[in-house]
């Protein structure tokens, strides 16, 4: 019997059922993969060093706090579980970065560095306290404390936050609309790990921060829709099992493209079906995939 992780591991492993169901069910991937391509624009944040996985949770924690300013995650406190005087210090940071959102907030690489040190400390909950890092040092040396977390942040790092959030509030933020769920689990996440970025009024929206394949003859690079990013949306979708969030649409934001793509769930399962579907019924079958009675 597969032995679910979280959702990101069942799409990637070719073994799993979900993968394999969402890939036999839904197999009409290219035609939305093209219209996505066609719609997107040039590449306006570049890289410039900075770890792209850390970058790509601390701008979703960006977000997330200029939509909800008094969203207090959970994620970065879990890795530190059973430990008060660390999970204290995590809590100071949240503190930081929802003042750093309020309207008399004078700094604006505050949020940035909040939010790069809420992203370490969530990898810790994912994968683990890495030997040798900088999370690891600093507990090692018994520098564990607000201010040298924030200090972390490299300078390419608040560039390039700084950047995608300008193209954020111009691109983004503006077509999202209360009620906000940040950082939202569903009824299957209990089977299968799987907490989604924002639902925004009915809005299931999915940010990315990929930089995309580049050209090998022009040297330039363009946004892209892999298939598993599609089917990442759409499990999300599927995994609100009793459709707690009363979802309509489901999205994608590709930050440094700040290319905003949304989709009526029931056209884009219908079209990637190739047939009509119904919602329910195929919530019924992931929840029984995913071991649920």
């Amino acid at each position: 019997m597969y032995v679910y992780t979280n959702l990101s591991a069942a799409l990637r492993d070719k073994t799993s059922p979900l993968r394999k169901y969402l890939h036999e069910r839904y197999p009409n991937t290219r035609p939305v993969q093209a219209e996505y391509r066609r719609e997107a624009g040039p590449l306006l944040v570049d890289t410039g060093g900075a770890n792209p996985a850390t970058l790509g949770a601390a701008f979703d924690f960006a977000v997330r706090f200029l939509l909800v300013p008094d969203h207090a995650p959970v994620l970065p406190l879990l890795g530190f579980f059973g430990y008060p005087e660390e999970s204290a210090v995590i809590e100071s940071v949240i503190e930081t970065a929802q003042a750093a959102v309020a309207p008399t907030a004078t700094d604006v690489d505050t949020l940035s560095r909040a939010c790069w040190a809420l992203a370490l400390c969530t990898d810790v909950y994912r994968r683990g306290l890495l030997r040798d890092s900088a999370l690891d040092h600093l507990l090692r040396t018994g520098r564990f404390a607000p201010d040298p977390l924030l200090s972390l942040t490299p300078p390419d790092a608040i560039r390039q936050l700084w950047e995608l959030r300008g193209l954020a509030d111009d691109h983004l933020l503006p077509h999202l609309k209360p009620p906000t769920f940040p950082g939202p689990t569903f009824d299957a996440s209990v089977l299968c790990n799987a907490d989604a970025d924002i639902i925004s009024a009915g809005l299931l929206l999915d940010l990315k921060t990929h930089l995309g394949p580049k050209n090998p003859r022009t040297g330039t690079r363009a946004d892209s829709l892999s298939a598993n990013d599609l089917y990442q949306v759409i499990a999300y979708a599927l995994f609100d099992h009793t459709n707690t969030y009363a979802l309509t649409h489901v999205g994608i934001y590709s930050a440094r493209y700040a290319h905003l793509s949304t989709w009526p769930l029931p056209d884009l399962l219908t079209a990637l079906a190739g047939t009509d579907i119904d919602i329910a019924d195929e919530r019924e079958t992931v929840w029984n995939l995913l071991g649920g009675r």
